[in-house]
C-alpha cells in the first residue's frame, strides 16, 4: 500500500495538470459525478495520508490507491478504470482505487495536524492521541491515520527499529520520550523517503523492512504478523525494547 512519501511524489507528478479544465472524465467509481468534472478546471491537488485530492471549483475528488492501486500519467494500463481525467495536454488514470465525492471545504473534513507530510503536522497531537491507545500494541497504534496520517508498514517498521522499540510494546508502558522519538522517527523517514523516491532508489536505504539481518547486532530478524490487522513486522529481538 502505498504510503504518504508516495502520495506527495504522486501529486508532485501530476500537478503539471493544475489550471487545466478537464475534457473528459470517465470511468467505473460509484458515486463519481463524472459531468461535473467534464468542463471543471483542476485548481490544485493536495494530499492527506495516503489519499490524493483533486481540487475542483465546488467539489473534490479523493483517490486512495488502497493495497492494490495504480495510476497512469499520459498512458494507459490493461486494467479497469476507476476514474481518468483527459486534459489538453494529457491525462491522469487511476485504477484498482477507491474514488470518492467532497462537497465540504477540505477544512472540515481533514485534520492536517495528523499528516506526518504536512507542513502543519502536529508531534504534540499525536502524542496524546497515541497515549490514548493505552492497550493498544504500538506497530498497530502507529497505522492509525487520525493520528500519524500517511504512515504505513514501511515507516512503522523503521521507525520503531530507528527507536530500539519492540513493535509488540503496549502503549501505555512505553515512556513519554520514547513515544516522542518514535514520532519524530515517523517524521523524519516520511521526508526522507519522498527523497529516495525522487532520487529513484527506495529499497536500499531500508534498515529492516523485507530484510533479514539486523544492521546493528548482525543476527537475524524476526518477520511475523502481529496484532489484529496483522500486519508483518520485521524487528530485531536483541536492540528493539519491549515495553509491557
Amino acid at each position: 500500500m502505498p504510503e504518504g512519501p508516495q502520495m506527495v511524489f504522486l501529486k508532485d507528478l501530476a500537478e503539471q495538470f493544475v489550471g487545466q479544465t478537464v475534457l473528459t472524465a470517465s470511468g467505473t467509481a460509484k458515486g463519481i459525478p463524472f459531468d461535473k468534472i467534464n468542463g471543471s478546471v483542476l485548481n490544485e491537488i493536495k494530499t492527506f495520508g495516503k489519499e490524493l485530492l483533486f481540487c475542483f471549483p465546488g467539489f473534490t475528488i479523493r483517490v486512495h490507491l488502497m493495497l492494490f492501486g495504480k495510476f497512469a500519467i499520459n498512458s494507459t494500463l490493461d486494467r479497469v478504470l476507476k476514474v481518468g481525467f483527459e486534459f489538453e495536454n494529457g491525462e491522469l488514470n487511476f485504477y484498482s482505487c477507491d474514488c470518492r465525492f467532497i462537497e465540504k471545504p477540505l477544512d472540515e473534513v481533514y485534520n492536517w495536524k495528523a499528516d506526518v507530510m504536512n507542513k502543519d503536522f502536529d508531534k504534540e497531537e499525536a502524542r496524546i492521541k497515541l497515549e490514548k491507545k493505552q492497550k493498544d500494541l504500538i506497530c498497530e497504534a502507529l497505522m492509525d491515520q487520525s493520528i500519524l496520517a500517511g504512515v504505513g508498514n514501511k515507516i512503522k517498521n523503521e521507525s520503531l527499529f530507528a527507536s530500539h522499540v519492540h513493535p509488540e510494546s503496549i502503549v501505555s508502558a512505553i515512556p513519554k520520550k520514547k513515544l516522542e522519538a518514535i514520532i519524530d522517527a515517523c517524521v523524519k523517514l516520511s521526508g526522507n523517503y519522498l527523497q529516495w523516491q525522487q532520487d529513484g532508489e527506495v529499497e536500499p536505504h531500508w534498515k529492516v523492512y523485507k530484510k533479514s539481518d539486523c544492521p546493528r547486532d548482525h543476527i537475524s530478524l524476526r518477520k511475523e504478523k502481529i496484532g489484529k490487522t496483522g500486519r508483518t513486522s520485521y524487528f530485531c529481538d536483541k536492540c528493539q525494547e519491549l515495553y509491557v
